[in-house]
């Protein structure tokens, strides 16, 4: 059974979930494509998306290193700026 996330864990999953749907979203990616891309099912990025839980420090991590990944190649940041 999932434990309940306390107030502050819901307040970060909360912000968390509006970071990563901006991010996908800003880099055209699909829920499908970025779980594929950080090793993930898509119903765990529903699941962050939805502020409903608290990703693995494992999950945290890859994700930030996409992040980084695309933010180096000039992908991040808008719809326009993809190659």
């Amino acid at each position: 059974m999932a434990r309940v996330l306390t107030e502050d864990e819901k307040k970060d999953a909360i912000d968390r979930a509006v970071i990563w749907q901006k991010f996908r979203e800003d880099n055209i990616l699909s829920q499908r494509r970025l779980a594929e891309i950080i090793n993930i099912s898509r119903r765990t990025i529903q699941a962050i998306e939805a502020g409903l839980v608290v990703p693995h420090r494992g999950t945290i991590k890859a994700f930030e290193e996409l992040q980084k990944k695309y933010e180096a190649e000039g992908k991040s940041g808008g719809r326009g700026k993809r190659k």
